[in-house]
């Protein structure tokens, strides 16, 4: 077992004490009720990651100012009819052991006031933000103290409510400090001028000096900052520790190093699997060294045991985790028990960005309950009941894990020699599912599964076992696109071109030159794939969209990396036949050839109900799970899962 002796030790945060080292990030989740306040749903979720260890958690965006929401859904610290709302969130998160600090902020050009009050969102100078493609107005230096004090009395209604300590975002170029900071959008002349780290600064700290004094000497801050923003215009390397000190000086009991600046596609704020883990480091290592007060490092810290290394190295003094919690909040509780294996690592598939931009509130692909704590309880079944799953994919797997957890006795049948199902496949290519991939097959093995590999089963035999429940997860309908073929083309798919891509070494049989028809995302995710293998990729397909069947963030993530690999891309063409030499295609009216000395063709996938339609007698519950009711991602199978077993109780 690994020891984590650092992570787990009591840290103080000004004269506030922290049981230990691990901080959850502030994540704006769109939970919130339609007037700003705490909702129910928040309550729960909240609730579950602090049971679940971690010892400070930052709540979210709390914007100080009426006008100037953040999000749909989001919270607000604005006015004094909201501590009470506030208080009942905070007591929930006190009673499950954890400490929480809200998120302070300005909106700023992140404001959504053009929607929502039908006037500008404001900031330092006249800007368009990238999220809301909005501009901005610029603020007249005489209404910048009537800003001042909202912060401050934001604070107060903070400390009132019960909030242990603050947090002031002041990151990214982003939102109304963190634009004042940086000279990408402040280019004032006044005394706020952005050429200057005095002008820059002014605002920060003037705010603190206004908490300082409205809510005493005592009440922690902590100030987010970019230790970097990474961008040519942007503030240097070494701004922020020259501007550390003096901000500890004016008060401040605590740093929160981030990276980088925002975008439309918020790359470094929510950074994709191209970022190492822990990725802003040195970042915070450079603040530790000028200042005595705690130092947290976010940035894709989604292994407590690198978070251990981040610490005993003297890089920082706390570690923040975000989206790893999204997908285990009991992260910090298994990790102090040496239950590492039992940790459901988050795999970078960005669902949770995409699923905010579709007005539902943040999802997590490989943990259904985020957010729906209180729609699927961790309970223990007051009927249990003798359940057969067919199919050892992800969606069975996750059936019989939450089954067996619940209590139920579950025999669980795969047709093949192994537990994986096309996830197996996914991780070949998506490297970061095998995190998922291995927590599954880890829990077949701790929990009391009966596993019965290399197993077909036929409508009869499943009557035979009078089951009170069958779940079935046996896949998708698999077939291969027809495309005329001609001469002697290398074409490889179907079951060739799934064996081909689970042997690590067999790309080589394939040339240099690989063409693959398809725009989906495993064509996608294939490209990627082979293009790192050295090869020459041309993604050629009909369909004008690339990876369709996922969200915005996740697309561009992906067009980037298609990029970066150097893939050729070619969607809207007609594509005529395959020969020897490679995809024969017409565009607007003219034939051209894809050279290829291999073409790949991606399977398509369809339902597959030929098995359900068989056994709806076969138990009093019969119910179909994952792809063989329709092709989905692992977000559908595990979905699926967990709604079929919660339905049993």
């Amino acid at each position: 077992m690994t020891a984590l002796d650092k992570l787990f030790s009591p840290i103080k945060i000004g004269t506030l004490e922290i049981k230990n080292r691990i901080v959850m990030a502030p994540m704006t989740v769109d939970y919130a009720n339609a007037d700003e306040t705490p909702s129910d749903r928040q309550l729960a979720y909240y609730s579950e990651r602090a049971k679940g260890g971690a010892g400070l958690i930052t709540l979210e965006v709390c914007t100080v100012d009426a006008d100037h929401r953040y999000q749909a859904k989001s919270l607000g610290l604005y006015s004094d009819h909201l501590i009470e709302p506030h208080k009942k969130l905070v007591d929930a998160i006190h009673a499950n052991g954890a400490k929480v600090f809200p998120q302070i902020a300005h909106t700023g050009p992140e404001s959504l006031a053009p929607f929502f009050r039908n006037m500008p969102s404001v900031g330092p100078s006249v800007v368009r933000t990238p999220t809301t493609m909005q501009v901005c107005r610029e603020l007249a230096i005489e209404e910048i103290p009537a800003l001042i004090e909202m912060y401050g009395d934001a604070c107060v209604r903070a400390q009132k409510a019960g909030y242990d300590g603050i947090e002031l975002h002041a990151a990214h170029s982003y939102m109304l400090l963190g634009s004042f900071l940086s000279p990408l959008r402040n280019h004032r002349n006044d005394a706020y001028s952005g050429r200057k780290l005095e002008g820059r600064m002014k605002l920060l700290l003037q705010v603190i000096a206004n908490i300082r004094q409205k809510c005493g000497a005592d009440y922690p801050i902590v100030v987010r900052l970019s230790g970097y923003e990474r961008e040519a215009g942007g503030r240097e390397i070494n701004d922020t520790q020259r501007m550390a000190p003096l901000l500890v000086a004016a008060g401040v009991d605590g740093f929160h190093i981030s990276g980088g600046v925002t975008d439309n596609n918020i790359t470094q704020l929510i950074p994709g699997t191209e970022y190492q883990q822990g990725y802003n480091v040195a970042m915070a290592a450079a603040i530790r060294q000028v200042v005595d007060v705690p130092v947290m490092v976010v940035g894709r810290n989604i292994d407590p045991v690198a978070g251990e290394k981040i610490l005993q190295d003297g890089h920082a003094d706390m570690v923040v985790m975000g989206r790893a919690l999204f997908a285990d909040s009991e992260l910090p509780n298994k990790a102090k028990a040496g239950l590492l294996n039992t940790i459901r690592t988050c795999t970078s598939c960005e669902d949770c960005v995409d699923t905010i931009f579709q007005n539902i509130g943040v999802h997590c692909a490989i943990n259904a309950r985020c957010g729906r704590e209180a729609e699927f309880p961790l309970i223990k079944t007051a009927s249990a009941k003798n359940i057969l799953v067919i199919g050892g994919g992800p969606a069975g797997m996750e059936a019989a894990r939450i089954a067996c957890e619940q209590g139920h006795s579950v025999t669980l049948y795969e047709k093949s020699s192994q537990l994986g199902g096309l996830l197996s496949l996914a991780s070949t290519m998506h490297r970061d599912n095998y995190r998922f991939l291995d927590y599954l097959r880890a829990e077949m093995q701790r929990l009391p599964v009966n596993i019965k590999l290399g197993t077909e089963v036929t409508p009869e035999f499943v009557r035979a076992q009078k089951a009170d429940a069958v779940i079935i997860a046996t896949g998708s309908n698999v077939t291969t696109p027809n495309i005329t073929t001609i001469d002697d083309a290398n074409v490889v798919s179907g079951t060739t071109l799934r064996q081909l891509l689970t042997n690590r070494f067999a790309h080589d049989t394939l040339g240099e030159r690989v063409a693959i028809i398809g725009s989906g995302i495993v064509a996608v995710e294939l490209a990627e794939f082979l293009a790192k293998k050295g090869k020459i990729v041309n993604l050629v397909s009909s369909d004008n969209r690339l990876a369709g069947e996922v969200g915005k963030k996740r697309r561009g993530e992906e067009s980037r990396r298609l990029d970066t690999a150097g893939v050729i891309v070619n969607t809207g063409v007609q594509i005529d036949n395959i020969a020897n030499d490679g995809v024969h295609i017409t565009v607007a009216g003219k034939t051209r050839v894809v050279l290829a000395n291999s073409v790949l063709i991606p399977d398509v996938h369809s339902a597959n109900t030929a098995l359900v339609d068989a056994l709806q007698d076969a138990a009093p519950i019969v119910t179909a799970i994952g792809d063989c009711t329709g092709f989905g991602l692992i977000k559908k199978a595990v979905v699926d899962a967990t709604v079929a077993i919660h339905a049993l109780n």
